[in-house]
């Protein structure tokens, strides 16, 4: 049987052009996806396979491992975001060839990172009673307890998590996503394997959970090491300038990154406040609510890759002043998401009568909360999700952050937060009326983001010709 002539067919070409420009091919776009796209899927299983495999614990831990990720996801949105900031700055000093500055940032970004980990880490371990009631005291004492276990040993992994996370960073804003996958291999993987050893295997429960993220950032960093060495050439990164502790790229790695922090802060912060909206309601509420996310998180998986690869991809087509591609690549990619994520909501919404019975455990009593929910998000997801995702990342690989802040700022605190607990607390409607609210957010970012996008002005910012 003879193979199709892709070659010279003509929808197929139109595809292809849709991710080509003058500095991309749509292969070196394909390739440099997918790794992240891999090591997005790598994520998004391991908070999966959590809730699923502790859901064998009891709707308790379930409870506690979603409330201590709401927590986590706050920290880890820092970490993301100096890492973007990271592969933003290098993204566009090797546009522009300024080769030196690369390892100069390199070696900001790791810096930066440790003391940002260390000092988050060490304050919350000094205070982890009292965070941790103050944040969820109305918790039962079952969920208390196994927070506070869970939350204690991500506390331990972040320094280690950082570190990688650094590199990945700035390996990404060469291009060299390939050797971040196995970066994520490493890391996410074995713990992956490590939580059904500990948890299913030896019965551990949650405390199986904290030691598989100490162990498994263990050998992420190791991991992150042996990398930084083996491409110190192409990252122009000396012993010297990792000996060195330059505190003006420093704050030059983290100007660049505060957009993406507060943007990431306000995002996690919104939902370990709406976490603390739904202790109140119960465990089984607090169950179901951990349930949904973890299934949903799926759909997540191309549009958050796609947000992730528009940031080395615009931030080196602006550094090399080729606007019409940044733009170009923006469309494609929103347009992309949108369509994988309605065929992946079809496709989870299918197989969810087995997730609730066999994978989850869940109580029946849940169930139809359940589906309200997952139906919401099957039409939410492609409609908003996309443009919200990949527009602001866009932006601020332009250097357009303080727009994307305020936007974020705003959409936040007056729509999620405000009227989230409008909805869900004082009209009683919990946690179906905190998702509306979060789902319908969606749009409103995504409109404020396209008004600022429409304008151009964001491509008027220089964010390395005064730092070469």
């Amino acid at each position: 049987m003879q193979r199709p002539d892709l070659a010279s067919n003509v929808h197929y070409q139109h595809v292809l052009n849709a991710f080509r420009g003058s500095h991309y091919s749509a292969r070196a776009v394909y390739d440099l996806v997918l790794p992240i796209f891999v090591d997005t899927v790598f994520m998004a299983l391991v908070e999966f396979c959590n809730t699923g495999i502790i859901s064998s614990d009891g709707p308790a831990s379930v409870g506690a491992v979603n409330t201590a990720n709401a927590v986590h996801w706050l920290m880890f949105g820092t970490f993301n975001s100096i890492a973007l900031g990271t592969c933003v700055l290098v993204a566009q000093h090797f546009g522009a060839g300024h080769r030196e500055q690369i390892g100069r940032v390199t070696a900001a970004a790791v810096h930066g990172m440790l003391a940002v980990t260390v000092v988050y880490s060490a304050l919350v371990l000094a205070f982890e009673d009292q965070v941790i009631t103050l944040l969820f005291g109305a918790a039962q004492p079952d969920v208390f307890a196994n927070i506070r276990v869970f939350l204690f040993g991500l506390l331990v992994s972040y320094p280690l998590r950082g570190f990688y996370t650094a590199v990945a960073g700035a390996l990404r804003g060469i291009g060299r996503t390939k050797v971040t996958l196995a970066l994520s291999v490493v890391a996410n993987g074995s713990n992956m394997v490590l939580n059904v050893a500990f948890v299913m295997g030896l019965h551990m429960g949650v405390a199986g959970l904290a030691w598989s993220v100490v162990i498994s950032q263990v050998l992420g960093a190791a991991m992150g090491v042996r990398l930084l060495r083996a491409y110190s050439t192409e990252l122009h990164v000396t012993r010297a300038m990792l000996l060195h502790v330059d505190a003006r790229r420093i704050g030059t790695v983290l100007s660049v990154s505060l957009p993406f922090i507060l943007e990431d802060l306000f995002f996690n912060g919104g939902k370990l406040i709406i976490q603390m909206f739904i202790v109140p309601f119960g465990t089984l509420q607090l169950a179901a609510n951990g349930i949904i996310g973890s299934w949903v998180h799926l759909i997540e998986i191309v549009p958050r890759t796609l947000c992730t690869a528009i940031v080395p991809i615009a931030g080196a087509s602006l550094g090399a002043r080729d606007v019409a591609y940044a733009r170009k690549i923006t469309r494609t990619f929103i347009i992309t998401g949108s369509l994988v994520s309605a065929v992946m909501g079809l496709a989870l919404a299918a197989v969810f009568p087995w997730a609730l019975t066999s994978f989850y455990h869940a109580d029946p009593a849940t169930y139809g909360i359940l589906w309200m929910l997952m139906w919401m998000n099957v039409v939410a997801y492609p409609l908003l999700f996309s443009a919200q995702s990949v527009l602001p990342g866009m932006l601020r690989a332009a250097g357009d952050g303080k727009w994307t802040t305020i936007c974020s700022l705003s959409s936040m605190w007056i729509y999620r937060i405000g009227l989230g607990y409008f909805v869900s607390v004082t009209l009683n409607y919990q946690i179906v009326g905190l998702w509306a609210v979060w789902l319908t957010e969606w749009g409103v970012r995504t409109l404020l983001f396209y008004l600022r996008y429409r304008t151009g002005r964001w491509a008027q910012h220089d964010l390395v010709g005064r730092d070469a």
